[in-house]
C-alpha cells in the first residue's frame, strides 16, 4: 500500500475508534440535536478545530447547535428530563434555601452529568481533560481543556459504561450491560410516573420520600449512578461542566490544583492562616453522633482497652 493510501487509511480508522458509525470522510465534530452553541464553542477551542473548519461549516454548526439550544434540552437529556436531575441532585447535595452553601444545581452538576452522557457527540469524547496544568496557579493555558484523544479499547469501555452494549456483539464480550444513559433516562422517567409526571414539581419532603424508598429498585439504581456522578461533578475540576465558579472547593476549604506555582516551604511545614476550624454546636453534635453512633466514642470493656476511640467530644 503506497503512502497517501496508508495515511488515509489510518485516518479513516482513527475516527472510527471514536465514532464507529461515522462515515469515511465525514466530519470529525458531530453537532447536532442535543448541542447546545455553548457546548460546541468550548468543545471546538479544547480541540483547536475551529481555525481549520470552514467559515461556511462553522457557521452551519453554530446555527444547529443554537437551534438545539433554543429546545431547553442538553446535550443528552430533553428539557423535562435535565428538569428531573436538576431535581434529583438538589436533593443529594442541597444549596440554598435548604444549606446556606450552594449545592449542586448551583454547581451546574447536572448540566455537567449531561455532558458526560453525551461525550462522544464530540470528538475527541469529553472523558479525560488534558494536562498538566490549568490557569488557576500560574499556568499559561488551561491545559485540561484540551481533552485527550482515546484509542480504540478505551472508546469501546467508554461506549459501553455510557451507552451499554445494546445487543451489539463486539460489546458484549463480558454480557449484557445496561449503559448509563439507559439507566437515567428510564430511571428519571420512573420518577416522573410516581410523581404524578412531574418529579421536579413535589416539594423537596416529597421528593426525599421517592428517593428514599428502598423497595423501589429502579429508583435506587438510579440514586446510586447519580450520586457518584453528583460527587464528582459537584468536587471535580470545572473543565468537566461541574463546580462552576470553583463552589464545591470554596466553601470546603479545599485548594484545588496548585501547580506550577505549588507551595512554599513555609507553607508545606506551617498551618494554614485562617483555616476555617471544626467548630460544631451542642445540638448538631448530638445529630452527628445519632446518624454515625461511631462519632460519639467508644468506651470497651477493661480487657479490650485497645478499641477505645476518642471520638468527636475527645472522651
Amino acid at each position: 500500500m503506497c503512502g497517501p493510501a496508508r495515511r488515509a487509511r489510518r485516518r479513516t480508522e482513527e475516527r472510527r475508534c471514536c465514532d464507529p458509525g461515522a462515515a469515511p470522510g465525514g466530519s470529525l465534530l458531530r453537532v447536532g440535536e442535543g448541542i447546545s452553541r455553548r457546548s460546541f464553542v468550548r468543545a471546538g477551542g479544547a480541540l483547536g478545530l475551529l481555525a481549520l473548519v470552514p467559515r461556511a461549516r462553522l457557521e452551519e454548526l453554530l446555527a444547529a447547535s443554537a437551534r438545539a439550544a433554543g429546545t431547553g434540552g442538553g446535550h443528552f437529556l430533553t428539557a423535562h428530563e435535565l428538569d428531573t436531575l436538576r431535581a434529583v441532585c438538589g436533593r443529594l447535595v442541597p444549596g440554598p434555601p435548604d444549606d446556606p452553601d450552594p449545592g449542586a444545581r448551583e454547581a451546574h452538576v447536572p448540566e455537567a452529568i449531561d455532558l458526560l452522557l453525551g461525550a462522544f457527540r464530540v470528538s475527541p469524547p469529553m472523558i479525560h481533560a488534558g494536562g498538566p496544568f490549568s490557569r488557576r496557579a500560574g499556568g499559561k493555558r488551561d491545559d485540561f481543556t484540551h481533552f485527550v484523544r482515546l484509542d480504540r479499547h478505551a472508546a469501546l469501555g467508554w461506549r459501553i459504561r455510557l451507552e451499554g452494549t445494546r445487543g451489539k456483539r463486539q460489546r458484549e464480550f463480558a454480557g449484557p450491560v445496561r449503559g448509563l444513559q439507559q439507566i437515567y433516562r428510564e430511571g428519571l422517567a420512573h420518577l416522573d410516573s410516581r410523581a404524578a409526571g412531574h418529579f421536579a414539581a413535589l416539594p423537596g419532603p416529597a421528593q426525599d420520600a421517592i428517593l428514599s424508598d428502598q423497595s423501589d429498585d429502579q429508583v435506587q439504581e438510579l440514586v446510586g449512578v447519580a450520586l457518584s456522578n453528583t460527587l464528582e461533578a459537584m468536587y471535580g475540576p470545572p473543565e468537566y461542566g461541574g463546580n462552576r465558579g470553583l463552589v464545591g472547593w470554596k466553601y470546603t476549604h479545599w485548594p484545588g490544583d496548585r501547580q506550577p506555582r505549588g507551595y512554599t516551604d513555609a507553607q508545606v511545614s506551617g498551618l494554614d492562616a485562617g483555616g476555617p476550624g471544626f467548630k460544631l454546636d451542642a445540638k448538631a453534635l448530638r445529630g452527628m453522633e445519632r446518624f454515625l453512633p461511631a462519632l460519639a466514642g467508644v468506651r470497651p470493656s477493661r480487657e479490650r482497652f485497645w478499641l477505645r476511640s476518642r471520638g468527636l467530644r475527645g472522651r
